[in-house]
């Protein structure tokens, strides 16, 4: 009796593994277009946080964090010094504080701020607005960082918002503005060419900014 194999021949082969390849690109497309949609989602929420502090900030005290003038990374550390209140229980004896994380938006290192109660009741009311469990999720290297690890940058007064302030993320490419017209001799993002103005269609980039 004669034995039948079943065998399959090059053509069916190579036609399974065309289709596991176009399968696996299309999956993996999916998954990097889902990732970078997250990131995004994060990046815009993390801004409009942001935005939410500091209007509260200049509400309560009258005024904006300054930068020294150029865009500035926002940074984030833990500071252990220590100021005073008033101890109702003991009057001679003032509670000490410690001062906890500190944000900065002017190149301070968070951990040389004076301990004092003003900052310390400035870093209570802008945790408490920008939810700062949360926001410690985009803090590496001491720097607030945005979904794809970049650097979120600080401007006031801004250049786009001139009597506000601007918050800018480079977004996914990691390049700011429209990078065809650029001045290195400036920091990023504060380049010639980047942001004419606060027009969508003129930035013509995938930067995460609030104007």
């Amino acid at each position: 009796m004669k034995k039948y194999c079943n065998k399959f021949t090059l053509v069916e082969i190579l036609a399974v593994v065309a289709l596991i390849g176009i399968l696996t690109a299309i999956g993996f497309g999916a998954y990097t277009y889902a990732m970078n949609s997250a990131k995004e989602s994060s990046t815009k929420a993390l801004i409009k946080r942001l935005e939410a502090a500091l209007e509260n900030h200049r509400t309560k005290y009258g005024y904006y964090p300054a930068s020294k003038g150029d865009y500035q990374a926002i940074k984030v550390a833990y500071n252990e010094k220590k100021y005073k209140v008033p101890n109702p229980d003991d009057p001679a004896n003032p509670k000490e504080i410690e001062l906890g994380y500190v944000i900065t938006f002017d190149d301070t290192k968070p951990s040389t701020v004076e301990a004092t109660k003003q900052v310390g009741d400035q870093m209570k009311d802008f945790w408490r607005v920008i939810e700062a469990e949360s926001l410690m999720k985009s803090v590496r290297d001491e720097q607030l960082q945005d979904g794809w690890g970049g650097t979120i940058y600080y401007k006031y007064p801004g250049t786009i918002n001139k009597t506000g302030f601007d918050l800018v993320s480079a977004g996914a490419d990691g390049k700011f503005g429209n990078d065809t017209v650029i001045d290195r001799s400036k920091p990023a993002p504060e380049r010639t060419g980047y942001y004419p103005s606060a027009t969508a269609t003129e930035k013509d980039c995938d930067d995460i900014t609030n104007f």
